[in-house]
């Protein structure tokens, strides 16, 4: 049965096949070849031919460094940078350059190192034991008080001068220095306090003061407790505002209401001195008190406060004014000089509240005193 293909030839051979000619520019596409048959005895010697290259489980594992050198150096610089890379840590190839750090690094790693050889133990330095009659520290508890001098009281004695000189002038003589007292006394308190400087809570004292002068003297003798007592509502109530719309941490806020309520209380006092009767006799009475209590005297410590507050009710007595005034004046004095030395004070606070307090704290008592002793 044909199937349109030419039969093989007897022998095996495969007969090239003749192409067609075609005319020059009409060549048809290339057509793929056809698998040629090949007879027994072609594929029998194509099998039995050796190989050129054993398979890769036979070849043997070491080879001549002669060839894998000659082999290396025929590589590719890129395909001898991967090699380098793969190989492992520590050996070097024989061309590869030793970096100096490289060198330096095996030249510490395998210099021979000294052989130990243990020094002389370490002296023993005797302590020198504690003096028997060295005496103890002893332990500090609460703030000290530290008393303002000798200094300040002179001060203080010249300013109750100054006030006894305006009480001889008239109600306005008399304002004048109770002013300067007042911007004395709102200085040395937010000083004393801590709180320095202050300038928004001074200024606020002392227009406190002022604003209290102000209304003594438009309100005369009569009215002059009232128009104290009404400053004082009134500024407290606006300082108690400010303070509490103030935007600040809570327990900063109610330290600087606490701070600046008494001082605008101990300022609008001092305007106490306006409205008191027998001002030179109680203003000298308290330059004495604290004049003296400020001495060196000899003997115990207390001795000099004592003395001073007896020797102010003697001199108010002696001027013609009620020993009760004098002792209510010296009784004062001491008291303000007294906070005056408390908690760790400066010598600002001593030129400051140290010299004014004698006087803010004595203005009321004095005020009292001469209200209780006329009526």
């Amino acid at each position: 049965m044909s199937n349109g293909y030419p039969p093989p030839p007897a022998d095996g051979w495969a007969q090239p096949q003749q192409q067609p000619e075609w005319p020059y520019g009409q060549q048809p596409y290339a057509q793929p070849q056809e698998q040629q048959y090949a007879g027994p005895d072609q594929q029998q010697q194509a099998y039995q031919q050796p190989h050129h290259q054993q398979p890769l489980h036979q070849q043997p594992l070491h080879q001549d460094p002669a060839y894998q050198d000659q082999a290396y150096q025929q590589q590719p610089y890129a395909q001898q940078q991967s090699y380098e890379h793969q190989q492992p840590y520590g050996q070097q190839l024989p061309h590869a350059p030793q970096l100096p750090y490289e060198q330096a690094y095996q030249q510490q790693s395998y210099a021979p190192q000294p052989a130990f050889a243990p020094g002389p133990p370490p002296q023993q330095v005797p302590v020198a034991a504690p003096a028997a009659q060295a005496p103890a520290a002893a332990p500090r508890t609460g703030s000290p008080i530290i008393e303002p001098g000798l200094q300040p009281a002179l001060i203080t004695a010249g300013a109750a001068a100054l006030l006894a000189g305006g009480a001889a002038l008239g109600s306005f003589g008399l304002a004048l220095a109770v002013a300067l007292l007042q911007v004395l006394t709102a200085a040395g308190w937010f000083r004393l306090n801590g709180m320095w400087p202050a300038r928004q809570g001074i200024a606020l004292a002392v227009l406190a003061g002022f604003t209290a002068d102000a209304a003594v003297l438009l309100a005369g003798t009569d009215g002059g407790a009232a128009a104290v007592v009404g400053t004082l509502g009134g500024f407290f109530l606006l300082v108690l505002v400010l303070q509490t719309f103030r935007p600040s941490d809570p327990a900063e806020r109610f330290y600087a209401l606490t701070v600046l309520g008494s001082a605008s209380v101990v300022t609008v006092l001092c305007s106490a001195l306006l409205i008191a009767q027998w001002v030179p006799a109680a203003v000298a009475a308290v330059a004495l008190a604290t004049v003296v209590a400020a001495a060196p005297l000899p003997g115990p410590k207390g001795l000099a406060p004592v003395l001073g507050l007896l020797l102010a009710a003697g001199f108010g007595l002696l001027v013609g004014a009620p020993a009760a005034l004098g002792a209510l004046a010296g009784v004062g004095a001491l008291v303000g000089r007294r906070v005056a030395a408390y908690d760790f004070p400066s010598r600002f606070v001593h030129m400051t509240a140290g010299v004014a307090l004698p006087l803010a704290v004595a203005s009321p008592l004095v005020w009292i005193g001469s209200r209780l002793l006329a009526g």
